[in-house]
């Protein structure tokens, strides 16, 4: 128990020597013990000892010489007013002459000081002298403001009486005296921030720094202590100035220990410059670890090492990975599920792991049914995105309100039939990670302008909210359509169109690449594929499959069911002329990905020499040549890979140019682009 001296100039007052006393007591409770002691009682060399001495004025230090022996201990207390007490004296009218009394004329200085402190400047405060009792300024005020104990001294002609009762021990006096008798803990300092709470106190920023520091404490203390991760803070010489508990448990070692004395420790881990996922192993664990230096006026002062545990860490990975596939936010699919033999899907697979190395928008365009979107979960899953959601969402299967409240998410309110906390956004949850919008081309012109704005600024606002949300998401597309025909009919956004094909991947449909009916037949029917006839399996190989691999996989399923495959593929000449057949009891449509129309037909299969190419691009621009333009190089792009040709920009460029040389086109700068030349149009002739 820590013993208290607290001295006062006599009895007089007693009753407020005894509140704060009390006062004392209620904050630091039963540890401490304090005595009181009358300086006018006390014998002339009388020594007291104690841990801390409380004096009430600074006046009164002069007279502790020869009573004390270490002034070091010795806390001058202020006092502050508690909240209900001064709020009467807030509502004084302003420029009231108001009386001050309290039992001493240093009480009563004090008393004005700290009023004047709590900003409390609309009145005139007048010390209360008992010379002045009669004269002419006093009996002009009619407002007094007294402290318990010396209401015995108003004067009878005052009116109004604003009590403020005793004044309590301040919030920097109790500060002082805790780190002096290093009384600092958990049940101190919650008596501490209850006196807080009650009084109004001039050092607020003394408070507001306590409040950080204790802030900062529970940081370390639940936080940085509590971490699966090591946390050591070394200075240049390696002496550990902050290790956690976790830190420990690796080193062994504690503040004031010197790490390079640790059998783990070896120079590298504080040599050179910062790292971070450096693998270390030590103790038979592995650890990845990270250095982060503390510079000072250009010089390295000190470092911090982080370790974190390889064994916790991909815990905490497969933790992320069960919750993101209990959402059904993951991707499942990857580039080995792809079952293909032919060239041109071999070709689309390196374009698109290309493709998902980089952070750009992709646009997927194919026929229905050609495994688009196993495509996209594949590109996610090679991406360095891998690890966080990929949130698919059919844009042809809502209605465009739906659609919208679910890709950007609402706030509480915003609708008829919204939930009452409010939605968060598909975008929202595809956080870090990758939203795959499928059927892009069938969005209403509403949802592309908002869509766009998400691609050009990547933030989003929820629909009834101000607040705008910075979000980190690649985006993939994919469509069916000719959004080329939509742009040029007026019902997709050319500049959304470019947005999103920054990459652009075309996957060919089943009937372009034949060689891969039979693999793809094989993996979905199993162990049964070798119960398939010759003659049948060239009735699938033949076939056109205007339901790609979607089609293709039900008359599996079909086969698996009935054993034989079903009737209209056997007379397919019947029944391609049909818009509409049977497959496995479903409707399938016939319809497929516009076609562009050229002057002559490409054939199915894709140009292979750099002369086929070569003549297939004057084709292109000899359809998009008119009066006053022709055709950019993006959209030959764009109609080669319509036609599964991918080339790169550099050798469109160079084969146009080989082209203008021979006099079959002109290039044009600007919007009017490449244009067919008679000599042209006689070569293709």
């Amino acid at each position: 128990m820590k013993k208290i001296a607290f001295f006062c100039r006599d009895q007089e007052g007693l009753e407020s020597i005894e509140y704060l006393v009390d006062n004392i007591n209620s904050v630091l409770g039963d540890y401490v013990k304090t005595s009181v002691y009358f300086l006018n009682e006390m014998e002339e060399n009388q020594q007291v000892q104690a841990d801390a001495y409380l004096v009430l004025y600074e006046e009164m230090l002069r007279y502790l010489v020869s009573h004390i022996s270490d002034f070091s201990k010795v806390i001058v207390i202020t006092r502050s007013i508690q909240k209900k007490n001064l709020q009467s004296v807030m509502n004084i009218p302003s420029g009231t002459d108001v009386l001050v009394i309290n039992d001493s004329r240093e009480s009563i200085l004090q008393t004005i000081h700290l009023i004047y402190e709590l900003g409390i400047g609309h009145i005139k405060l007048h010390p209360y002298d008992e010379t002045l009792l009669h004269s002419d300024l006093y009996r002009r005020m009619d407002t007094c403001i007294v402290a318990n104990g010396s209401e015995q001294l108003i004067p009878s002609w005052i009116i109004h009486i604003h009590n403020i009762y005793n004044r309590e021990i301040s919030f920097e006096t109790f500060q002082k005296l805790i780190t002096l008798l290093e009384l600092e803990n958990p049940v101190v300092r919650g008596n501490l921030f209850n006196k807080i709470t009650e009084e109004l106190d001039t050092g607020a920023n003394f408070i507001h720094s306590y409040l950080g520091n204790f802030l900062k404490e529970q940081l370390l203390t639940n936080v940085i202590e509590t971490m699966t991760q090591a946390i050591v803070l070394l200075d240049k010489q390696q002496n550990i100035h902050y290790i956690n508990e976790k830190g420990y448990s690796i080193f062994h070692m504690i503040t004031g220990d010197n790490l390079a004395k640790s059998p783990l420790f070896f120079n590298a881990l504080v040599e050179g410059d910062d790292y971070k996922d450096e693998l270390v192993r030590f103790s038979e664990q592995n650890y990845l670890v990270e250095k982060h230096s503390f510079i000072l006026q250009n010089k390295e002062i000190g470092c911090c090492l982080i370790l974190q545990n390889e064994k916790n860490l991909r815990d905490t990975e497969g933790q992320l990975n069960r919750q993101l596939k209990t959402r059904g936010l993951y991707a499942k699919y990857t580039f080995r599920d792809i079952t293909c033999q032919s060239m041109s899907m071999k070709k689309s697979i390196d374009i698109a792991k290309r493709a998902a190395l980089s952070d750009y928008t992709i646009l997927i365009r194919g026929e229905s049914g050609t495994g688009k979107e196993l495509f996209a979960q594949s590109i996610h899953n090679y991406s360095l995105r891998k690890k966080a959601p990929f949130v698919a969402v059919n844009c042809a299967a809502l209605p465009e309100n739906l659609l919208e409240s679910e890709l950007f998410g609402y706030e509480p309110g915003a609708f008829t039939g919204a939930q009452k906390n409010g939605k968060i956004g598909l975008f929202e949850q595809a956080e870090k990670g990758t939203i795959f919008l499928d059927e892009i081309g069938d969005i209403s012109p509403n949802l592309q302008s908002r869509l766009l704005r998400v691609i050009q600024e990547k933030q989003v606002m929820r629909i009834g909210s101000d607040k705008i949300i910075d979000i980190n998401v690649r985006i993939i597309a994919a469509t069916n359509a000719n959004l080329e025909k939509q742009i040029a009919c007026g019902k997709f956004r050319s500049d959304l169109f470019y947005r999103l094909n920054v990459l652009s991947i075309h996957i060919a449909p089943l009937r372009q690449r034949r060689e891969d009916i039979l693999p793809l037949l094989q993996n979905f029917l199993g162990k049964y594929y070798k119960d398939i006839s010759p003659k049948e399996r060239d009735i699938l190989y033949r076939y056109d499959w205007p339901g790609n691999v979607r089609e293709l996989e039900n008359v599996a399923f079909y086969y698996r069911t009935l054993d034989t495959v079903p009737e209209y593929l056997q007379h397919p000449n019947q029944n391609q002329e049909q818009d509409q057949f049977q497959t496995s009891g479903l409707l399938v449509s016939t319809e497929s990905v516009p076609e562009p129309t050229p002057v002559s037909r490409v054939p199915d299969s894709a140009p292979c020499s750099e002369e086929e190419i070569k003549k297939l691009i004057l084709r292109l621009i000899a359809d998009a040549t008119k009066s006053l333009s022709g055709i950019g190089r993006t959209a030959l792009l764009q109609k080669l890979a319509l036609h599964n040709v991918q080339i790169g920009e550099g050798k469109l460029k160079r084969l146009l140019s080989e082209c203008q040389n021979d006099g079959l086109i002109k290039v044009y700068q600007g919007r009017s682009g490449s244009q067919i030349t008679p000599k042209g149009q006689a070569y293709l002739s």
